[in-house]
Order: structure tokens, then C-alpha cells, then sequence
């Protein structure tokens, strides 16, 4: 992980958004047009990038999360160049990271968090379009990060705003809450009384919720470089608890059933990834994704078995390779229509 941390350094960029907080993000360059020191191993001249790729982390996560992933990229020169990507993206969310606000929001100032999300996504995409790197851009949301695509859409119109061509969601049901008509949701926060007590966890003892992490969102992590799982442990625990419970409360209480049915625009692809031993969300939840997309939508389910939530820090090459299928089969459709 050594050497990935230094080129995350070198990385390091940050945009201010619309209400004055700072959002930093990781751009990894991809084209020939990178310069001495932002080259990746392996880099050659016959790539020529087409598109980019942005990745959300989930909640209480950061952009650190997707290390292994990246890499598994970067370090594929034939996989990069199958992928035709440019450039790729990697935020830390407001409130995680280094995106750690100075000023907290609470519920009586600022009610919806999510949406501050998605603007903040949206104002991203509106920054890098004026400095003309806003290319065809591939967005993956991991857990709270598909939940802040969904919001994205429900606010920006595609017609108006066609920044995003693509899109991945990782592990993510439409809805986490229990409802009469709905039993598929979160494993862990199916109710207010589930939400209480995690945010009673995180005021309590965020290291013992930071610690707790790894094991409910890996299937073995006493296999993995115990290295990284610290690493990630410590940027769980440069979360404000309070923060993540108010984020938690807004997160889990949205059904975005009906626009996955009605609203989600039928000219972004999806590419739906859950882990089969999650013990966040049942297969059977993340699928019901793919159902309500239906015809409407080009989309497909890919369930990794021996995976459980994190399933881009287990498996890492076989993440890249399902995200960089899914963008050359959309560049495929993209040809045969012209």
C-alpha cells in the first residue's frame, strides 16, 4: 500500500462548494497527456482515453476505500486500455476524509442531507465541465453512494445536465427501512428503534464502531493486508459521530423505488453489483433494483458469491474487470448507434 499512498498524495485536489465547504478529491490521469511524476506503471502512448470515471465511497467511509480497486486498474495497462479512460476520480465525500467539515450540520439547520450531497456531486460535475474535463463520465456508488446517485437524478435533469453516461451501483437496496410492502432492506437498520442505537454507538464509542466496521462489511478481514484495514479504520474515526448519525437518519428513511421505476433516465445504463454474503443488504434487496428498471432501462445484476458489503476491497481485479466490461459494452452500444 506504500506506494499507492504516495501517488494518492500527489493527488490530492479539492473543490469548494456552492456553501463554502471544501470537498477534496483524487485525480488519477489515465491519457498521454499525464506529466512526469502523475504517470502510472506501465503507462504507454497508444491510450487514448474517452471518457471518465468517478467513485463514491459509502457512508463513513472515504475515497481510501477504493485504493486496492484503483490500483487493480492502473496496474492492468491491457484492462486501461479496454476501458478507455481518461481520467478517474475518486471524493471524499462531505463530512468523511479529508472532506471532514469544520461546521456540523444538524437536523434543525439542515434537514436534508442527502440532497446537500447531491448537490455537491452535482456542483463537482459543473467544475470540472467549465475547465472541460467533464468528459462521458462513469459514476460508481458504493452503498450511500448509489443512494446519492439516485438523489442526484431526482433533482438534475439529464436532458439539462448529461454529465453522467453510466452508472454502477455496489451493494445498495432501494430502500433500508421496513415498510408494509417491503422486508428487502438494510440487515441492520430496518427500523427507528436500529437507528437510535447506532447513532447511541457512534456518541459512545466511535472507536468500537470504527473497529466493528471491517467485520461487518468483509467476509474474512483477518485475510486482508491488516496494514489497510487500519488505515480505513482511521478514516472512519475522522467522522464526526454526530454527523454520521444525522446523515444515517436522513439516508435510511428514503424510498428510491419510484424513481428507479419511473425517473431513472433510460439513456444511463446500470450495472447492478451486490455481494453475495453481505451482511448489510440480502441479494434479493439489491436485485429488486434490476426489477424496477425493468425494459425501461438497459441494466444487469452481478452477485459476487464469496463477497460480502465491501466487495472492491476484496476482490479488487474482479471489481475492475465487471466496471471496465460494463463501460466497453456501453462504448460498444454508443458505436452501433451512430
Amino acid at each position: 500500500m506504500e506506494g499507492q499512498e504516495q501517488y494518492r498524495k500527489y493527488c490530492g485536489k479539492s473543490f469548494v462548494a456552492g456553501d463554502g465547504v471544501k470537498i477534496y478529491f483524487d485525480e488519477y490521469r489515465v491519457s498521454t497527456q499525464a506529466t512526469e511524476g502523475e504517470a502510472y506503471p506501465g503507462q504507454n502512448e497508444e491510450m487514448h482515453g474517452t471518457q471518465n470515471l468517478l467513485l463514491l465511497h459509502g457512508w463513513s467511509g472515504s475515497g481510501r476505500y477504493y485504493s486496492p480497486a484503483v490500483h487493480a486498474l492502473l496496474e492492468d495497462e491491457n484492462l486501461l486500455r479496454k476501458s478507455k479512460v481518461k481520467k478517474i476520480y475518486v471524493m471524499d465525500l462531505r463530512g468523511h476524509g479529508r472532506s471532514v467539515c469544520e461546521v456540523i450540520p444538524d437536523r434543525e439547520n439542515f434537514p436534508d442531507m442527502m440532497v446537500r450531497l447531491a448537490v455537491d456531486l452535482q456542483e463537482f460535475l459543473v467544475s470540472l465541465d467549465e475547465k472541460s474535463e467533464a468528459p462521458r463520465m462513469c459514476v460508481v456508488g458504493s452503498s450511500m453512494g448509489a443512494a446519492i446517485l439516485w438523489n442526484y437524478f431526482d433533482m438534475f435533469s439529464y436532458r439539462n445536465y448529461p454529465f453522467i453516461t453510466s452508472a454502477v451501483f455496489v451493494d445498495q437496496a432501494p430502500l433500508q427501512y421496513e415498510k408494509e410492502d417491503w422486508q428487502l432492506g438494510s440487515k441492520g437498520m430496518r427500523n427507528p428503534s436500529d437507528l437510535t442505537n447506532l447513532q447511541h454507538l457512534l456518541k459512545s464509542d466511535m472507536k468500537e464502531f470504527a473497529a466493528g466496521n471491517a467485520k461487518c462489511c468483509l467476509v474474512s478481514p483477518g485475510t486482508l493486508d491488516q496494514e489497510y484495514i487500519e488505515q480505513i479504520t482511521e478514516e472512519t474515526l475522522r467522522c464526526d459521530p454526530h454527523f454520521l448519525g444525522e446523515l444515517m437518519a436522513d439516508h435510511t428513511r428514503l424510498d428510491w423505488r419510484p424513481l428507479l421505476e419511473r425517473k431513472w433516465p433510460p439513456a444511463v445504463p446500470v450495472l447492478n453489483l451486490a455481494g453475495g454474503k453481505s451482511d448489510i443488504f440480502p441479494v434479493d434487496g439489491v436485485r429488486e433494483i434490476n426489477r424496477l428498471l425493468g425494459d425501461r432501462v438497459y441494466n444487469r445484476l452481478e452477485v459476487f458469491e464469496d463477497c460480502s458489503h465491501w466487495l472492491y476491497i476484496e476482490r479488487p481485479n474482479k471489481f475492475m474487470h465487471s466496471v471496465v466490461n460494463f463501460i466497453d459494452m456501453h462504448n460498444c452500444m454508443e458505436l452501433e448507434k451512430l
